[in-house]
């Protein structure tokens, strides 16, 4: 039986789920924890924790890649975590999982983005209270927003370079999370630049459900990515 661990960190909330063969591998869902979590569970079932920081509705921003920074090092030191971590970014979760990722590799071992959010302009809705939030966030403005040159798309060459392993899976239908102005837009970039990615494109699937109804291939390419020893 897993054991389950609840707790706050600097005011926010976060859980830890600890396989009983807990190899020292771990998942960082870093939004939505149990949403859609086919593969994480099958992967709890091999000995991967699962891990989750709840800085939500901060969406990605500077001020919350530190604070899963300080995360990281609080919870790597106190659980027994591998130095790398396994990320997965669904939806809004996209822009948390890809700006960490740049910021930090080092402490990443693989990304895996679901229908993610890579572009501000084209996510959240006009007006709604997500943008609103954003907007704050961000230190952002609808005029000064369409001029912003931080998003995730904006920074696919520095991305690349670090030569991180990425799955793309997303919803080619998908009009929540355009897929064109998203996940789309990256795996063009791919293309052009004759990059490989492993990806899964659902023709006809929209924003949900995320995830695959066969989660073998995100399995194994976890798996394929993981270090030999805990610490590696």
């Amino acid at each position: 039986m897993e054991k389950t661990i609840q707790f706050e960190y600097k005011g926010y909330p976060a859980t830890v789920i600890i396989p009983e063969n807990f190899n020292g591998q771990w998942i960082w869902k870093t939004e939505f924890l149990y949403a859609f979590d086919q593969a994480e569970r099958a992967l709890l079932a091999e000995g991967y924790a699962r891990v989750y920081y709840g800085i939500s509705d901060q969406y990605g921003s500077y001020r919350a890649v530190r604070r899963m920074h300080d995360f990281y090092r609080y919870a790597t030191e106190k659980f027994g975590l591998a130095k790398r971590c396994h990320l997965f970014g669904f939806s809004r979760g996209g822009l948390y999982a890809f700006n960490f990722a740049l910021s930090y590799p080092e402490y990443v071992a693989s990304v895996y983005l679901d229908a993610p959010v890579l572009d501000l302009k084209s996510w959240p809705p006009k007006s709604s209270p997500e943008e609103t939030q954003l907007f704050a966030e961000y230190s952002l403005m609808p005029e000064t927003l369409k001029t912003f040159r931080d998003n995730p798309v904006d920074n696919l060459p520095e991305f690349f370079a670090l030569g991180l392993p990425l799955l793309v899976v997303a919803g080619g239908a998908d009009d929540v999370v355009p897929f064109r102005e998203n996940a789309g837009l990256l795996l063009d970039y791919c293309q052009r630049e004759s990059i490989p990615v492993k990806s899964v494109v659902k023709p006809e699937c929209g924003h949900h459900p995320h995830s695959l109804e066969n989660v073998t291939s995100i399995v194994n390419f976890v798996k394929e990515h993981s270090y030999a020893t805990a610490h590696g």
